[in-house]
């Protein structure tokens, strides 16, 4: 199998490059660099919109996964510095929320109440995401919560398991909200406003185009995007981040885990990415 892991931080694609000690790609005329790592390509320091970098590498190289590792901002209460989260429902932000005048009329306004301030590790995702829409993702949403939506929900179907408890010492979150927009650090509550409207983990800029990109490729099956909170230390962010992928990798391709594990690793091949495991 051939797997591609796309980085959207300058700083965190030189990091991951220097702790693989990848090796480039001789290529011309694409608008990123791509590192070898084994049977993994390490792509970066691109030029264009991420749209354009998925489509790109789907015909240069033709992978049987492809991975967007992007810095993301926190917004649950649970989710902390440095966390990783591979969500599976996303949202494209709608800036309307700017504009309610405070926080009670964005609660009339949502229908959406948090009754504590934190929900359990092990939570589905409700409220505004289960509340309003069919199994199937294709129910309509309200018209008061339209106010807030300029697009449907994606839904990706890669976890069927989503106890991140059970990866807690992994420091990942398997399943959750993501919503993509502009962070906006002018509005002193928008963390809130955020969780009060969409009930979201996290938020960033290019995620959701990734997924709605890969939805009209049909390749929604190949795409795993990654969410990975902020940190001060860029290096020790890369090494997680590189690791938990790694992690994920070798969960999805059995024979990546015999390469690194000699073949002890496939008793460690994971249920919760495709719904089997290796006996």
């Amino acid at each position: 199998m051939l797997h591609i892991v796309i980085v959207r931080d300058p700083l965190i694609f030189q990091s991951i490059l220097k702790q693989t000690e990848a090796k480039k790609v001789p290529l011309s005329g694409i608008p990123y660099q791509v590192f070898s790592h084994g049977n993994i390509r390490i792509v970066g320091n691109y030029t264009i919109d991420i749209e354009e970098v998925l489509a790109s590498v789907m015909q240069e190289f033709n992978p049987d996964t492809v991975f967007f590792l992007s810095e993301s901002y926190p917004v649950s209460d649970e989710k902390l510095s440095g966390d990783i989260v591979l969500p599976n429902v996303f949202f494209s932000y709608n800036s309307a929320i700017e504009m309610m005048e405070d926080i009670d009329s964005l609660l009339w306004k949502s229908e959406t109440v948090q009754k504590q301030s934190s929900s359990s590790v092990n939570r589905e995702p409700e409220g505004i995401v289960r509340g309003k829409y069919d199994e199937g993702g294709n129910g309509d949403l309200s018209s008061k919560n339209e106010f807030f939506h300029s697009s449907q929900p994606i839904f990706l179907e890669h976890y069927p398991l989503q106890d991140d408890y059970d990866f807690e010492s992994f420091g990942l979150s398997v399943g959750g909200v993501h919503v993509s927009g502009i962070w906006n650090e002018s509005i002193e509550d928008f963390r809130i406003r955020l969780r009060l409207v969409y009930e979201n983990d996290t938020f960033d800029s290019d995620i959701y185009a990734f997924v709605q990109k890969a939805g009209e490729m049909k390749i929604q099956g190949k795409v795993y995007p990654v969410a990975y909170t902020k940190t001060e230390d860029k290096i020790s962010g890369a090494k997680n981040v590189w690791s938990i992928v790694q992690f994920i990798i070798g969960s999805i391709d059995p024979d990546l885990i015999s390469e690194e594990s000699e073949g002890e690793g496939e008793e460690n091949t994971e249920e919760w990415i495709d719904g089997t495991s290796e006996e």
